[in-house]
């Protein structure tokens, strides 16, 4: 027994076993994550070594350089990637696809301790951490005041604001900057050094040796036992001044006679700003696998809490919300879902002309994606805007087999049939025709549920969602429809509001026309014109192809999310106080236009980074790119200003050169840059390479040095403790651990002939003590410049441009571009080639060429499967081809181009459109097995089907309005799928009821001739 039969004669254990279904569906979807983009797991691990003091070249030749060749041996590897920069390495690994994170991530650590002890004694212990894309900052607020110091507001964010946010679940990583610490600083003064014959490090390890809680161990007897330490930590911050740092002719020198002792706070290394005022700023990070919608939501509540704590004086600021943008993305994709859905079920009621039919037609849809929830429950899904677009997108789909059932049952009782036997007759009639259809869509999104790379990660739950949704939908039409089309269907008059039948009859009548004149028109054109039009299609075909160079091409579309993010670096040689400056004249630039609602500065190594908020895409009339434009022209007209603007994680066009000399990278980059300034549409150059940093360079005289017994590293030691200084221990005040650390006094550090005053210790003993060598006597010293810092990719130096493109496209740009290339002379050893989204665009096109080829193969074996034929199949997806011709023209009068969302909008067209032709040929061939000729059977079979083939195309066309419209935000990513599917199914629809008719005549008769 079939299920449509069971259905039919059980029907409450068809309605339960449903039910069950859709409740389970409904609890899942509740217990589903929330993200804006699905779970990937890009194998990514970042190794992060602090070494503080150092230039970029001494970070490059005694860190990156080690730790490269020592992560290079690990499996799996396909790219390394390095910057090393003033008091820091950071070394980032991507690994092949398929490669488990979690197991890249351990053996980098592996590699990296083995060779800890190869790596300079001075650097801090390596940071090893795997990147997860949906580990970024869900939450970023600022701090303010006008009246509260900033050590104050930093000692309320470190003391309460951190430790709350901190315990909420599901906060991951959380960041801070901007903040004041406080550090007691023994500064040094160098001419009392002198003067006293003391060392620097003389004075360092007598300081370590004092201020020490050291345990004693325990007194005990037969019945009790009593625990004794040396309690040596300074109670009070002027205890230092009474420190005996050394003795000299049998006299003590205190640690008064020789420097000065400073309660104050570190150096700070960066500073942020919120709508010009000085501020600290927090980001709150999920952890990975987490829900963002649940965490932001936590974080906010928390928030709305400590607002009623806060000093008096304090502002909180909530600057940045992603996850109110991801909750906004989400709701404007279930917007289009649902308005989606009732537009194709009033076509499907203008169709049929009764409400009660239009009701089982359409309860397929929510019943269909109430049940998919449960099935991307146990696949691991999330809800975010790829999957729900893929649900978005079926809704045509899911209503569509519902429609053919219940559509082919009426045709039975108007046959005089009673409904039981109307509707077990009508479904088993359309029965395989509706599982090609349903088979065949499911078929194109397995390969892109497998696809390996960044469109595989990407794009998965999206394809996936979609198989299991109609999937789901066959199994209601099979048995949720047929048993209430047994139920409730009519027969007889339509049942509908009386203001609407005089209009409805009137298009009925039409529509009966139009199904006459179709008819007669095939069958003229089958007899008559087959060649010519077969023809026709060919040259129309081959005409749309000509649109492809005028589409362009690029990854992912831009998209309007009333935000964007500003970089401008600053000069080599900036303070941090110069850079807080600068960052309060760019706020007051961008404060300036009508559209920015607020501006949020962060400064750090040498680089401004400004988030600006704008006005909601509703509340304006121009565009975020036109708003971009006023500003990068603002920033331009400043003196030595240079923006660079990202509108998502990276810019478009991004071109790598590579070779093993700085010097020569340099000079090949500054080429580089000139012919891509003349590019049409290129904007916003900017180059990874910022030279002028100036540098004062030690040169150690090796045969002086080792003749005084006077080491290298000691120089170096006396040198990185002045100047960056050395920590000596820490101070206890109640909680608090603060850090002590030893320096040369501020005054001394300002000027570059405070080296001729210092002196370093020898091995060799003078009256007991160490001898004093003048550091001019064993070094000398020049002024040079060098890049604040050095890039490395696959292990040779790299220099990167960076642009944006503005009218243009990507793909034009880099073809424009590479074609200027050719005529450039690169050095040997040197390489200029694209990276980043080009690289990616290529690769996912590559990758998505794969998956079409695949979903056709896939479809032709169903198809094969279903017909019993190898050549039949061929008639029916002569739609492909077809539906090309709109695809294209659809991009093309859109404005869209050819990007990862479009391909796949095109991919999902080929499953689409076959259906069609499946019901055409499906109810030919019976007719044909009946001895109808195959001319009069194929006419018949377009008569009788160009309904349900009409109403399926025009409510899957009218189901992806919404999207095609791309008003909400973030629509500008979603609507060219729709725009190429919407123009596919109108050709295909149109021509599939005139061409594969005659091209299946011809196989027909090709087949009899050589039988």
């Amino acid at each position: 027994m079939s299920l449509p039969e069971i259905s039919i004669k059980r029907p409450v254990f068809a309605t339960v076993v449903l039910a069950a279904l859709i409740l389970m569906g409904i609890v899942n979807y509740g217990r589903m994550n929330v993200d804006e983009m699905p779970d990937t797991s890009f194998p990514y691990v970042s190794v992060s070594i602090p070494y503080e003091g150092a230039q970029p070249d001494q970070v490059e030749t005694q860190v990156t350089r080690k730790v490269e060749e020592a992560v290079g041996e690990a499996r799996g590897v396909k790219h390394i990637e390095s910057i090393s920069r003033e008091g820091e390495s950071e070394v980032n690994v991507e690994f092949n696809f398929g490669v488990d994170p979690t197991a890249a991530a351990q053996e980098v650590r592996d590699k990296v301790s083995a060779i800890r002890g190869e790596l300079p004694d001075s650097v801090k212990e390596p940071v090893i951490s795997r990147f997860d894309m949906n580990a970024q900052p869900v939450v970023s607020v600022a701090i303010t005041s006008d009246s509260v110091s900033m050590r104050e507001m930093s000692i309320f964010v470190k003391d309460v604001l951190k430790p709350r946010l901190q315990k909420i679940s599901g906060v991951g990583q959380l960041s801070i900057s901007g903040t004041l610490e406080r550090e007691i600083q023994l500064q040094l003064d160098q001419e009392k050094l002198n003067t006293f014959g003391l060392s620097v490090a003389e004075v360092g390890a007598q300081l370590k040796e004092v201020n020490q809680d050291v345990p004693a161990g325990k007194l005990e007897n037969r019945d009790s036992q009593l625990m004794v330490r040396t309690a040596g930590n300074f109670r009070k911050v002027q205890q230092f001044d009474e420190v005996v740092v050394a003795n000299r002719s049998n006299m003590p020198i205190y640690f008064w006679q020789v420097g000065t002792v400073h309660d104050t706070v570190k150096e700070s290394t960066s500073s942020a700003r919120f709508d010009g005022k000085p501020a600290i700023a927090i980001s709150i990070g999920k952890q990975s696998g987490g829900n963002a919608v649940k965490v932001a939501t936590a974080v906010k509540q928390e928030l709305a809490q400590l607002q009623a704590e806060l000093p008096v004086g304090m502002e909180m600021q909530l600057v940045k919300d992603d996850a109110q943008r991801v909750a906004e993305s989400i709701h404007e994709v279930w917007f289009d879902l649902i308005v989606g859905s009732l537009f194709a079920v009033l076509i499907v009621f203008w169709f049929l002309g009764d409400w009660r039919s239009t009701v089982i037609s359409a309860l397929a849809i929510p019943a269909s994606i109430a049940s998919t929830f449960l099935f991307m429950k146990l696949a691991g899904f999330s809800i975010n805007s790829m999957s729900l677009l893929g649900l978005s997108l079926s809704v045509g789909l899911l209503i569509d087999d519902a429609i053919v059932v219940v559509e082919n049952i009426i045709r039975h009782r108007n046959m005089g049939k009673d409904a039981k036997q109307a509707a077990k007759d009508g479904t088993k009639e359309i029965a395989l025709a509706v599982m090609a259809t349903t088979f065949t869509v499911a078929a194109v999104f397995l390969p892109v549920g497998f696809m390996s790379g960044i469109d595989g990660q990407m794009f998965k739950e999206f394809g996936l969602s979609i198989a299991f949704a109609v999937l789901v939908s066959l199994f209601v039409s099979f048995t949720l429809t047929p048993m209430m089309a047994a139920l409730y269907l009519p027969v007889g008059k339509p049942s509908m509001p009386s203001c609407l039948q005089k209009a409805w009859q009137k298009w009925q009548r039409g529509f009966s026309v139009l199904t006459d004149w179709y008819g007669k028109t095939l069958r003229i054109l089958l007899y008559g014109y087959r060649c010519r039009v077969l023809g026709g299609a060919l040259a129309l075909f081959l005409l749309s192809l000509t649109l492809l160079p005028l589409l362009g091409s690029t990854f992912m579309p831009t998209t309007d999310q009333a935000q964007f993010t500003v970089k401008v670096q600053a000069p080599a040689n900036s303070t941090v106080e110069f850079m807080d400056k600068q960052s309060a004249e760019l706020t007051a630039v961008l404060q300036k236009v009508p559209e920015v609602r607020h501006v949020y500065a962060t400064t750090a190594k040498r680089e401004h980074n400004i988030f600006v908020q704008l006005a909601p895409k509703k509340e304006r009339q121009r565009s975020q790119q036109k708003i971009i434009g006023e500003v990068r022209q603002c920033f331009n007209a400043l003196p030595g200003i240079r923006a660079d603007f990202l509108q998502g994680e990276d810019k478009p066009i991004a071109i790598s050169i590579t070779g093993p000399s700085l010097a020569e990278l340099t000079k090949l980059s500054e080429q580089v840059w000139r012919e891509l300034e003349q590019v049409p549409g290129v904007t916003d150059i900017a180059s990874t390479y910022h030279g002028g940093l100036p540098n004062l360079n030690l040169q150690v005289k090796e045969e002086r040095a080792s003749d005084l017994a006077i080491s290298s590293q000691s120089i170096g030691t006396t040198m990185q403790t002045l100047l960056s200084g050395a920590k000596v221990g820490n101070f206890g005040d109640g909680d608090e651990r603060i850090d002590i650390r030893m320096k040369l006094s501020a005054e001394g550090r300002t000027r570059a002939d405070m080296l001729r005053q210092v002196y370093v210790p020898s091995s060799r003993q003078a009256e007991g003590h160490p001898m004093l060598v003048p550091l001019s006597q064993v070094a000398s010293w020049q002024y040079t410049t060098s890049a604040s810092d050095i890039r490395r990719y696959d292990r040779q130096r790299e220099i990167r441009l960076t642009a944006n493109v503005e009218g243009t496209s990507m793909g034009e740009a880099n073809e424009a571009f590479f074609a200027r290339l050719e005529n450039m002379q690169v050095p040997v050893n040197y390489k200029v080639g694209q990276a980043g989204a080009s690289n990616d665009m290529d690769d996912s096109f590559g990758n998505m060429a794969m998956a079409l080829a695949m979903a056709v193969a896939f479809i032709f074996m169903i198809l094969a499967a279903q017909f019993e034929s190898y050549s039949e199949p061929f008639a029916i997806m002569f739609s492909l081809p077809l539906a090309m011709i709109g695809a294209l023209a659809g991009l093309f009068l859109a404005g869209s181009e050819i990007s990862l969302v479009s391909l796949i909008g095109i991919m999902m067209l080929m499953g689409l459109v076959t259906k069609n032709a499946i019901l055409l040929i499906d109810f030919a061939k019976r007719r044909i097995r009946e001895g109808v000729p195959c001319k009069e059977a194929l006419v018949e079979a377009g008569c009788i089907r160009l309904r349900p083939i009409l109403m399926t195309s025009t409510a899957m066309i009218f189901g992806m309005v919404p999207i095609a419209l791309g008003i909400g935000p973030g629509a500008e990513a979603r609507a060219p799928m729709a725009h190429a599917i919407i123009g596919g199914v109108l050709t295909s629809t149109v021509l599939t009821l005139v061409i594969i008719p005659m091209i299946y005549d011809l196989l027909h008769q090709y087949k009899n001739k050589s039988v």
